[in-house]
């Protein structure tokens, strides 16, 4: 079966109520998580500076249904399909919607690696998806993920 990788950004129309808008973010994550592994949707989403970046990968139709649900989604503003592609493999296979965010200390490593990949959404988006994998990875083998 044909596998799309679809790559959006948009801006957070989160703010802080009885959660953080972190802790709201972890929320949309595990919810997501969750939808997605009904569906066989496998991704990741990047919180950095009130920007989500997220990158969905399934089948084609329901990648797109998914997206559509996002589309509708009030949290989001200045939505912005980046890439949509067919692909042999799943880069994000482990994962039904793994989650990186900035922390409360913006010179962390993470959210310096953050940063490039936000940077690198504007220079060349694939090089970008790959450096979230590479992040991923890393944070996984650290032990700094939630178990999936």
């Amino acid at each position: 079966m044909p596998i799309s990788r679809l790559l959006y950004t948009s801006r957070s129309c989160l703010t802080p109520d009885e959660l953080t808008v972190e802790q709201q973010v972890s929320n949309i994550a595990a919810r997501a998580a969750i939808r997605n592994k009904e569906v066989g949707v496998t991704g990741v989403l990047v919180f950095v500076e009130n920007q989500f970046i997220q990158l969905l990968e399934g089948e084609g139709e329901v990648v797109a249904e998914v997206f559509e649900r996002i589309c509708c989604d009030f949290d989001h503003a200045q939505l912005r399909l980046v890439d949509l592609v067919g692909v042999k493999d799943r880069m994000f296979a482990r994962w039904h919607m793994a989650e990186l965010s900035g922390g409360e200390d913006p010179a962390s490593p993470l959210d310096e690696e953050l940063q490039n990949i936000r940077f690198l959404m504007g220079v060349n988006a694939r090089v970008a998806v790959d450096k979230m994998q590479e992040c991923l990875l890393d944070c996984d083998a650290k032990g700094l993920l939630p178990p999936t």
